[in-house]
């Protein structure tokens, strides 16, 4: 779960409206500043101004991009990838020996831990993906564990090992799995391994105070409040000063002598500390744009997310049962105006989407879909609603009832957190009760949200009352079969998150779609053979017409209503000289304060 941003990181879920910046480590490929006759000189402070605080430093835990973000700013992770799809490499790069089969890791020299724990090596990560992301039964309650799953690693050097895949994988260096992952020395870990001691493991005071990151960030973890801040300070010995790269501007990076993220509790005063210089950059909600339009002290910039907002409907135990059938959720989808929530809600910085990709991936096909064109009709809705659901439901003039005669009434829970959510939330409400729907719409905050709504657990009975083992568990946020999971409060509707459609490993998806995914939070069952079409996607036979029939496939079962993807407008002080239009922040490292 996360914040959109522009890095294609391990990122999952999105609060809607709220992007979260962070410090991107610099790559072989950054491009050639602009007239910069020297290195610049090294400034005070960067402030990022974020809506949400992390909720974990442990590594193997943060699938959020808060996490994230404070964990890059000291840690730079194995590789990236490009906005064109190429390899960038941090601490390794990621050779293929056998396409989609087997593939060499290399570290770079120079990369090491804080004292005592010496370089980082080939050992470390192959202990750590064996005993972390493979451990038995997860027992470290890793998010990538699915990803390595039958997977096997070896030690071919001190610097280098070997991947060998169980079945193709062409995506595998585009997948989360590896790039952008980290990694912790064995020999701080290794007691807890051998007792599989995950609470020992999680109240490391070494690792929860990041004090084994060593030279390989561009900054040092320094002060944390829980809640509301971290601080980094420059890090001396940041190893891609002596990287070979194509810009000068690396040979002193990063910038400042500190980095920090701030949280601020609303929108409002998010962006007057924009406005008054507090925070260095910030995104800015669409609605609220144009109090900054014509602002000489701050710059902006458009930039296109991976991520797609949803409307999520909840098909596990606690949902309204009707969710559960395609026919049911084609008929919600087709009430929803997708290109009015885009000129509307997000005033022209998102595209209405056809399938569970965004608008500029190349996975993007203009499927017939439902809330588009001439496939967005309340009358076509309603009686699309009123077949599907059968004799057992009607409508009382315009208010559709249940078996029982009473009013329907769905649970709609959404973010709070600033404008454009409550916006979305109340245009979806609208629409919906177009239908003779009553909606309880609730709103929480992000981290309530998940934790209360997003996350689920097994309710299985045994004998006796006692809670039997599920059939399956794919983690916190899939506990089991559907029919006897749930989360902890009821709902219906959800929105306020968004999924990351991992437009360059698009078969990544199969965590949000398959009934076993390990993201698959509202409980979906898909009708079609989805699982035999990942599986070839992945393999790389036939690879574009796989892909192709898969999301025509979820544009057709209507999983969750795909409603836009956005650009974010992300402003900074004018002084700052590095963002370019829809670039990114790859080279984050290299951006500093000049002249106006």
């Amino acid at each position: 779960m996360s914040e959109p941003t522009r890095r294609d990181a391990v990122r999952t879920l999105a609060a809607v409206g709220i992007a979260s910046l962070a410090g991107c480590v610099g790559n072989n490929g950054a491009a050639e500043p602009a007239d910069e006759p020297e290195l610049p000189s090294i400034s005070e402070r960067w402030v990022t101004g974020t809506a949400t605080a992390e909720r974990t430093l442990l590594p193997h835990r943060a699938n959020d991009a808060a996490s994230r973000d404070r964990l890059e700013l000291v840690l730079d992770g194995a590789y990236g990838i490009d906005d064109e799809g190429e390899q960038v490499p941090y601490w390794l790069s990621l050779d293929e020996i056998e396409e989609g089969e087997r593939y060499e890791a290399t570290l770079r020299e120079g990369v090491r831990w804080s004292d005592p724990y010496g370089p980082m090596t080939a050992d470390d990560w192959v202990y750590y993906i064996r005993e972390i992301h493979q451990g038995p039964e997860n027992w470290a309650a890793s998010v990538l564990f699915p990803y390595w799953e039958d997977i096997e690693i070896e030690e071919t050097g001190d610097r280098s090992f070997e991947i060998v895949l169980s079945e193709p994988n062409v995506e595998f260096p585009t997948s989360p799995a590896l790039r952008r992952s980290f990694c912790l020395p064995r020999t701080l870990i290794e007691p807890y391994v051998e007792e599989q001691d995950r609470e020992g493991l999680e109240e490391d005071e070494t690792i929860s105070n990041l004090g084994y990151t060593g030279n390989l960030g561009p900054y040092t973890a320094a002060e944390r409040e829980a809640g509301e801040r971290f601080v980094a300070t420059r890090n001396d010995d940041y190893y891609m000063r002596g990287a070979e790269t194509d810009s000068e501007l690396w040979a002193d990076a990063p910038y400042f002598e500190t980095y920090e993220y701030r949280v601020y509790g609303g929108e409002q005063a998010r962006l007057q500390a924009l406005r008054s210089g507090t925070v260095t950059t910030t995104t800015v909600p669409p609605l609220r744009f144009e109090q900054f339009a014509t602002d000489d002290d701050r710059q902006f910039y458009r930039e296109p997310q991976d991520h797609v907002t949803t409307l999520a409907f909840n098909q596990r135990e606690n949902g309204w049962e009707p969710l559960r059938e395609v026919e049911i959720r084609r008929a919600l989808s087709m009430a929803i105006d997708k290109e009015r929530i885009a000129q509307s809600v997000f005033r022209g910085y998102g595209e209405p989407i056809h399938t569970f990709q965004p608008a500029h991936s190349e996975w993007h096909t203009e499927f017939e879909t439902a809330g588009i064109g001439e496939n967005y009709s309340h009358r076509e809705a309603a009686m699309e609603l009123d077949g599907a659901l059968g004799p057992e439901y009607g409508y009382d003039g315009a208010t559709l009832v249940d078996p029982e005669g009473e009013p329907v009434e769905l649970t709609f829970v959404h973010v709070s957190d600033g404008n454009r959510p409550t916006a979305l939330a109340e245009f979806v409400e609208r629409e919906l009760e177009h239908l003779g729907i009553a909606i309880d719409r609730q709103a929480v905050t992000f981290d309530t949200l998940l934790s209360s709504f997003v996350e689920n657990e097994w309710l299985g009975d045994g004998e006796e009352g006692e809670v039997e083992e599920p059939p399956w568990s794919a983690g916190e946020y899939n506990a089991g079969p559907r029919e006897e999971s749930a989360s902890a409060e009821q709902w219906d509707l959800l929105c306020g998150v968004q999924l990351n459609a991992y437009r360059h490993a698009p078969a990544t998806t199969a965590r949000y779609w398959l009934e076993d995914g390990d993201m698959n939070f509202s409980g979906y069952v898909p009708d079609a053979d989805l699982a035999g079409l990942y599986e070839q996607a992945r393999s790389g036979e036939n690879r574009e017409a796989a892909l192709e029939e898969l999301f025509a496939t979820l544009t057709a079962e209507r999983p969750a209503d795909f409603l836009v993807s956005q650009d974010a407008i992300v402003g900074y002080h004018h002084s700052i000289v590095g963002p370019e239009e829809d670039t990114g922040d790859w080279d984050r490292q290299t951006w500093h304060v000049g002249r106006r």
